[in-house]
C-alpha cells in the first residue's frame, strides 16, 4: 500500500496529463506514467517511496501547460530556456525511475523485511515515531495489559485484534506495542508481518503468509522453496519447528475479510505451550472476533480530543523543524478539526498537502521548480 500522499499526487498527474489539450512533451509524460503503473504494481522490497519524483513530475506538467498558455515566445522554440530545462528534468525523473524500475526487477526478496525496514514493504506507513503520536496514549495502555497480563500463566498462547475502521491509527498502535521495551524484554523472536496487499501471484494466499512467517525468522528462500513442495502442511510444520520453545510475538497488519486464516485452525502451526502471543489489526470486526475471540477484541475509535489531530497536522507541516505561528495557520484549526473527523491518517495527509503547497510557494519566490496546486 502506498502513501496517502503519493496516491495524491500520481492521481493529480494523471488528471492534468489527460484532461485537456496536449502538451508538448505529451508522449514523454505517457511514457513516464507508466513507468510510475509499473512501480507502483510491484510489492518487492527493493521499491522505495517515489514521493520526491512525483512532485517534480507535476511541477514540470504544469510548467508545460503554462507554456501553452503562452501564445508566442521571445526566442526560437529550440533555444527556449523553459524548454531546454523542462527536458533536462524529463530526462533526470526518467533516470531515476527506471534505476527503481531496474532495482525492483533485479530484486532476489519476496517476503517480508525485518520491522527495521518496513517503511520499504508497507509504502502506506512508515515506522512510527512515537513523540509523533497523539491521542493514543490510553488505547498503548490497554493494549500492552492484554498482551502481558499479570496473573496469567506465562505459557499461555493468546491472540488479540485491533480492529477499526481505515486511518484510524490501528497499524500505529500495534507499532507502538511491538516497540515498548516492556514487550521486547516478554518476547523473542518479534515478526512483524503486513498482509495489505496479498501477494497477486499466489495460488494459496495461506501458504504465502506462511512463507513469509519463515522469511522473518531467517530461513532461506531456497529452503523455503524446497518445504513448498510439500504444500501448506509442509510450511506450517517448518514454522512450527522454528517457533517451538519460543515466547513469539507475531503481529500480522492488515487482516482482510479474503485473507483465509480467519478459520477455527488459523493458529495451525503455532506452538501453544510457550507464552507466544499474536497481535492482529483489522477492519473486519467478524474476521477478527473469529479469529481472536470476542473477549480479545480492541475497537479503536476515532480521536475525541481536538487537539490530537490538531497536533498531528502541526507536526506534519513543521517536520523540517520551522516553527510556525502564523495567525492564519491557527484560524485554520477549526477546518482541521471537522475534516479530520478524528482519523489520525486524515490529520496527517492534510498536513503533508499543507506543508507542500507551502514549499512550493517559497520555492516560487526563490525562483525554484515546485509543484503547485491548480
Amino acid at each position: 500500500m502506498e502513501e496517502p500522499i503519493e496516491i495524491y499526487l500520481f492521481e493529480k498527474f494523471k488528471a492534468k496529463l489527460h484532461n485537456g489539450r496536449r502538451v508538448r512533451f505529451y508522449s514523454r509524460f505517457a511514457e513516464l506514467e507508466s513507468v510510475l503503473d509499473k512501480i507502483r504494481e510491484s510489492e518487492s522490497p527493493a521499491k522505495r517511496s517515489i514521493k520526491e519524483e512525483l512532485y517534480c513530475l507535476n511541477n514540470v506538467l504544469e510548467e508545460c501547460q503554462m507554456l501553452a498558455r503562452k501564445q508566442s515566445f521571445s526566442l526560437p522554440t529550440v533555444l527556449s530556456p523553459s524548454k531546454f530545462q523542462i527536458s533536462r528534468t524529463l530526462d533526470k525523473i526518467k533516470q531515476e525511475l527506471h534505476q527503481i524500475d531496474q532495482s525492483i526487477a533485479s530484486s532476489q526478496e519476496t517476503f517480508c523485511l525485518p520491522p527495521q525496514r518496513l517503511e520499504a514493504s508497507r509504502g502506506s506507513s512508515t515506522w512510527v515515531n512515537p513523540s509523533r503520536v497523539h491521542g493514543l496514549e490510553n488505547e498503548v495502555v490497554n493494549l500492552e495489559k492484554m498482551l502481558l497480563r499479570p496473573g496469567k500463566p506465562s505459557a499461555s498462547f493468546q491472540a488479540i485484534a485491533i480492529i477499526g475502521m481505515s486511518g484510524v491509527g490501528k497499524t500505529t498502535l500495534a507499532q507502538l506495542l511491538y516497540n515498548k521495551q516492556e514487550v521486547k524484554a516478554q518476547f523473542l523472536p518479534r515478526i512483524w508481518v503486513s498482509l495489505s496487499p496479498q501477494p497477486n501471484d499466489a495460488d494459496n494466499p495461506r501458504e504465502a503468509i506462511a512463507k513469509k512467517l519463515l522469511a522473518c525468522l531467517g530461513v532461506e528462500t531456497d529452503i523455503i522453496s524446497s518445504i513448498e513442495s510439500h504444500g501448506l502442511h509442509g510450511l506450517l510444520y517448518a514454522l512450527h519447528l522454528q517457533l517451538l520453545g519460543k515466547r513469539y510475538l507475531i503481529v500480522l497488519d492488515d487482516v482482510l475479510v479474503t485473507t483465509p486464516w480467519h478459520d477455527n485452525d488459523a493458529w495451525d502451526g503455532l506452538p501453544k505451550g510457550y507464552g507466544g502471543s499474536v497481535v492482529i489489526t483489522s477492519r473486519s470486526e467478524e474476521v477478527a472476533s473469529t479469529m481472536v475471540g470476542e473477549d480479545n477484541v480492541i475497537h479503536l475509535q476515532p480521536l475525541t480530543d481536538p487537539e490530537s489531530c490538531w497536533s498531528i497536522f502541526k507536526d506534519e507541516i513543521e517536520k523540517d523543524g520551522e516553527k510556525l505561528n502564523d495567525d492564519n495557520i491557527k484560524k485554520l484549526k477549526p477546518d482541521i478539526t471537522k475534516k479530520s473527523a478524528g482519523l489520525p491518517l486524515a490529520a496527517k495527509v492534510m498536513g503533508e498537502i499543507f506543508y507542500e503547497k507551502r514549499k512550493a510557494k517559497e520555492g516560487e519566490e526563490h525562483g525554484e521548480i515546485h509543484p503547485q496546486e491548480s
